[in-house]
C-alpha cells in the first residue's frame, strides 16, 4: 500500500525500505517478489525499453525489489538539508536490504520523464560501498522532479511509456559469474574477450548491418593490397555493425564501387584494451606480403585507434606495410571527453544508456550489455581494467603521447555536432542539462565536445589554421546526438565527397 513521503526529511519506512526525502513530497510504494528471493527484471518496466530489459536478462541480473514514487512535487524548505550526491545535486537517500555476500547490487532509476540512471551503493562520503556483511545498502538518487512528456511528444521517443513517476529497480547479480568467474578487477576485460573478441570482417552492402561478416583471412590480404582500401573502425561499447548500421545501403554500394570491393571493418575491445593494444593486434594479423593503402572512416573512440594506426604506419615489423591516406573522424574525442574521468564514469554510462533509450539504433541490446558489464565491475568498487575508457581522458597520458605524434602524411576530415534538444524532448533535456554542467557549458554532442573533434594536438591545431574545407559542424535543429551521425544524410554526403 502506498505511503506518503516526509518532505522535511524524516525517515519513512515502508516494508524493508527506508527513505529520506527532504524537499520532496509524494507517495511511495514497494513491490517485492511474492515468495521472497529475487526474480527476473519484469516488474515496473515503465521507462525501460524492451532492449534494456533484454540486456539485463542476458547479463544474468535479477530484480530484488522495485520502489515507485508517484505524485512527486518539490517542497521549499527553510534550510535545504538534502544530501548531495556525487554530482553535487540535492538528492534523496534510499536504504534497501543487502542481497547477501554472494551478490552484487545496483539501482536502475527512471525519472518522471523516462531518463535512466545507474546508481551504486555508497557510504557517507559517496564512495562506492562494496563491503560485505552489512544488512543494508544506501543509494543516493537526484531529487529533481521532472515533468513527464505529454503522450506522443518527442521526449517519449524510444521509451516504453511516459513514466510520470520515479521508478527505482533494485537489481542484483551473482558475484561469481558462471562463465567468467569473479566479478571484480578486470571483469570488463574478461567479458570483452568472450563477447567482443578481435576480428577483421568484410563490410558489404549485404552484411554491414549484421553482427557477423566474412572473416578477413590470410588469403584476403592480397586482394586488399591490390589498390586503395577502406577500413571502418567503431567506437566505445560498440561493434562495426552497430556503429555504422545507420548508413544507407546505397552509401556502402558507392564505396564498394570506388574501392573495387576493398572495404572491411575492424571489431575490437574498447573497455579494457587501449588503442595501442588494438593496433598491436591488427598489425599482428598482417602477412609479410601485405601492402595496405588505407582510408579510414571512424566513429568515437575508433578515431583514436585510427590515429594510433596512422602514427605507426610504415613497416609493421614483419615486413608488411601500411600507409594511411584519409581519415574521416565522426564524433571522435580527439581532445578527449571528461566523461571518462573517474568522477564522471557513472554519467558516461547514464548518457550512453539514455541515448539508446531515446534514440534507438542498430544493435541496442548488444551495446547495453557492454554498459552493464562496466556497471557490474564498478559495483565491485574498482576501475582497474578499464584502460580503454581511460584512453579518452583529456590531458591523460595516452592522449598526451598521441598529440605529439600527429603524422604528416594522413589527411584529416571531421563531422561534429552541437546537439540541443527540442522543447518537447523532456527526458533528453534532463540528460543534456547534466552533460552541459559536466562540460562547463561547452558545446557537445552529449559525449564529446564539439570542437574537440578537430581542435587537438600541439596548440590545438590538429586540423591546421583553417579546418573549414575538411569539416562539417551540425548545429541547430536536427543536429545529431553522438550515436546518430550515420542516420544523417549530410554524414553520408560528406563521406562520399571526401573519399572520392
Amino acid at each position: 500500500m502506498a505511503q506518503p513521503l516526509n518532505e522535511s526529511g524524516a525517515e519513512v519506512r515502508i516494508g524493508r525500505v527506508t527513505l529520506r526525502t527532504p524537499g520532496l513530497a509524494g507517495m511511495v510504494e514497494v513491490y517485492e517478489p511474492a515468495e521472497g528471493g529475487t526474480r527476473g527484471p519484469t516488474r515496473s518496466a515503465e521507462g525501460a525499453t524492451s532492449d534494456l530489459l533484454r540486456a539485463l536478462h542476458n547479463a544474468r541480473t535479477r530484480e530484488q525489489m522495485t520502489i515507485e514514487i508517484a505524485e512527486t512535487r518539490p517542497v521549499e524548505l527553510g534550510v535545504d538539508n538534502a544530501r548531495r550526491g556525487p554530482s553535487g545535486e540535492p538528492s534523496i537517500e534510499v536504504d534497501v536490504p543487502a542481497a547477501g555476500d554472494d551478490w552484487g547490487q545496483f539501482v536502475l532509476a527512471t525519472d518522471e520523464a523516462g531518463a535512466v540512471s545507474w546508481h551504486l551503493p555508497v557510504d557517507q562520503d559517496n564512495a562506492v560501498d562494496a563491503s560485505r556483511g552489512a544488512a543494508s545498502r544506501t543509494y543516493v538518487v537526484p531529487r529533481r522532479v521532472v515533468e513527464a512528456p505529454a503522450e506522443g511528444a518527442a521526449g517519449a521517443r524510444g521509451v516504453a511509456s511516459a513514466v510520470g513517476k520515479k521508478v527505482l529497480k533494485v537489481v542484483v547479480f551473482p558475484l561469481v559469474d558462471p562463465i567468467l568467474g569473479k566479478v571484480g578487477e578486470f571483469f570488463a576485460h574478461k567479458w570483452e574477450l568472450r563477447n567482443r573478441p578481435y576480428g577483421l570482417r568484410s563490410f558489404t552492402p549485404g552484411n554491414y548491418s549484421q553482427p557477423l561478416g566474412e572473416a578477413i583471412g590470410e588469403e584476403a590480404w592480397e586482394g586488399l593490397s591490390a589498390g586503395p582500401a577502406l577500413l571502418f573502425v567503431h567506437g566505445t561499447f560498440s561493434r562495426a555493425y552497430s556503429a555504422f548500421g545507420g548508413l544507407d545501403p546505397g552509401v556502402l554500394e558507392a564505396l564498394h564501387e570506388r574501392y573495387e570491393g576493398r572495404v572491411f571493418a575492424f571489431d575490437h575491445p574498447t573497455l579494457a584494451d587501449t588503442p595501442v593494444d588494438n593496433v598491436d593486434w591488427l598489425l599482428q594479423q598482417l602477412p609479410a606480403s601485405a601492402n595496405l593503402k588505407l582510408d579510414v572512416v571512424c566513429h568515437s573512440r575508433g578515431g583514436l585507434v585510427s590515429r594510433e594506426l596512422a602514427r605507426r604506419a610504415g613497416a609493421s615489423g614483419n615486413g608488411a606495410r601500411v600507409e594511411i591516406g584519409r581519415i574521416v573522424f565522426v564524433a571522435v574525442p580527439n581532445a578527449g571527453t571528461v566523461l571518462t574521468d573517474s568522477r564522471h564514469v557513472g554519467d558516461f554510462l547514464d548518457t550512453y544508456t539514455n541515448l539508446l533509450q531515446f534514440f534507438p539504433d542498430n544493435g541496442v541490446t548488444d551495446v547495453l550489455e557492454a554498459v552493464i558489464a562496466v556497471v557490474k565491475q564498478l559495483a565491485a568498487a574498482t576501475l582497474r581494467g578499464l584502460d580503454g575508457l581511460q584512453s579518452m581522458l583529456p590531458g591523460g597520458p595516452y592522449l598526451s603521447a598521441l598529440d605529439v605524434a600527429i603524422p604528416a602524411g594522413a589527411k584529416y576530415y571531421a563531422l561534429t555536432s552541437n546537439f540541443e534538444p527540442d522543447a518537447g524532448s523532456v527526458g533528453i533535456r534532463v540528460v543534456d542539462g547534466v552533460v552541459d554542467r559536466i562540460f562547463d557549458g561547452k558545446q557537445n554532442d552529449l559525449v564529446v565536445p564539439t570542437e574537440g573533434v578537430y581542435r587537438f594536438g600541439a596548440e590545438l591545431g590538429g586540423f591546421g589554421a583553417d579546418p573549414t574545407p575538411r569539416l562539417h559542424v551540425f548545429t541547430g535543429d536536427g543536429a545529431p546526438v553522438h550515436t546518430r551521425f550515420f542516420a544523417e544524410p549530410k554524414t553520408a554526403e560528406a563521406i562520399l565527397s571526401w573519399l572520392r
